[in-house]
């Protein structure tokens, strides 16, 4: 019986394997550890995980950090881990603003400074810079994190300073940042308007961007081309009324967005629209359940399994909406953390240091 080629039991066995036993594989010879740690490699291994159903719940207290399993079949949906930080952060003042391949971008809030940190390899690189590069400012600044077409992860930030609105993009690989154009004679660098966190979904990012008082005329999208580098403006769904908000999910590499119309205190419909060929079209509508905190209390951060869509309120609790059930039955409360915020990733062996 023949041997499997070297690259075959690489690139189809080992990188299907969990981090942890991918980790353990290093140990096997020098030839091993050189190849798990060729870009090549990192990627097979990020593109499976991706796939992988056992989710990470990192939840930020007000002095530890714990990682959930969101597999109800793992012994840590049960039983947490902590997690130790290796840059000096007190955890209340660490703002998670994006995640990708088990790297998560954070905004360190006692120095602005941000920060690329794998809570499992305890691997991170700092980006600010000498320049004011790297600094982000939680109530006015925008970020997301995604892969270009040559295979390198950057950092998109929009930085809004003073009434004037800078775009800059943050290259792992070339460990420098450069600045694109926006979009001209647009007038969302003004503090009236306020930006949603990135949402990644086939070659672009995406945000929601709203005025401050809500009207649906005043809302509007925003796409990033992660590979022309370059923006464009979407229209907001069909929706009028004076209290709208909208909350953009990957969910099977489309973008959908949950718009909720009216306020907390008297919200009258939440409804799901799909992007199709640039127009937005509706996929369901049903009532909103009062105890369902939706609308600023919370966020769609993450498409967790097929027919699934996950929520994390800003109190901690999380949510799954079950797309496949009748409309009545689609919010089911999964269990409650009391914790400050936190993230939703894929643990892999991914590294912020080239």
């Amino acid at each position: 019986m023949s041997c499997l080629p070297f690259l075959v039991v690489m690139l189809d066995i080992i990188a299907r394997l969990p981090p942890k036993n991918v980790a353990q594989c290093k140990l096997v010879c020098k030839e091993w550890l050189d190849f798990i740690l060729d870009r090549k490699f990192v990627r097979a291994h990020c593109h499976y995980m991706r796939a992988s159903a056992d989710q990470k719940l990192l939840m930020v207290g007000w002095k530890t950090i714990e990682v959930h399993s969101l597999n109800y079949k793992s012994p840590g949906f049960i039983v947490p881990r902590g997690v130790a930080r290796p840059f000096y952060a007190h955890p209340s003042r660490m703002f998670f603003l994006a995640s990708l391949d088990g790297m998560l971008c954070v905004c360190l809030q006692n120095t602005c400074e941000l920060v690329v940190w794998n809570p499992l390899t305890t691997k991170f690189k700092k980006l600010a810079n000498s320049n004011s590069q790297g600094f982000y400012k939680v109530d006015r600044d925008a970020l997301g994190f995604f892969v270009d077409s040559s295979d390198d992860y950057n950092i998109l930030h929009i930085k809004r300073r003073r009434g004037t609105m800078t775009v800059y993009i943050y290259s792992m690989e070339l460990n420098s940042w450069s600045t694109v154009r926006f979009l001209k004679h647009r007038p969302y660098h003004h503090y009236t308007y306020l930006w949603s966190p990135a949402t990644l979904c086939g070659g672009g990012l995406y945000f929601v961007v709203t005025q401050r008082r809500g009207r649906s005329d005043g809302l509007t999208v925003i796409r990033f081309d992660v590979n022309s580098k370059s923006f464009s403006e979407l229209c907001f769904p069909n929706v009028y009324d004076d209290e709208v908000s909208g909350s953009l999910v990957n969910i099977n590499e489309e973008l959908h967005m949950y718009v909720c119309i009216g306020n907390y205190d008297c919200r009258r419909e939440i409804v799901l629209w799909r992007l199709k060929n640039k127009s937005w079209m509706k996929v369901f509508a049903y009532p909103d359940k009062l105890w369902m905190p939706l609308s600023t209390m919370c966020s769609f951060t993450y498409y967790n399994l097929p027919g699934t869509c996950l929520v994390i309120t800003n109190f901690g609790q999380v949510i799954e909406i079950d797309l496949q059930r009748d409309h009545l039955g689609y919010f089911c409360r999964m269990f409650f953390y009391r914790q400050m915020h936190g993230a939703v990733y894929t643990e892999t062996i991914a590294s912020p240091n080239y």
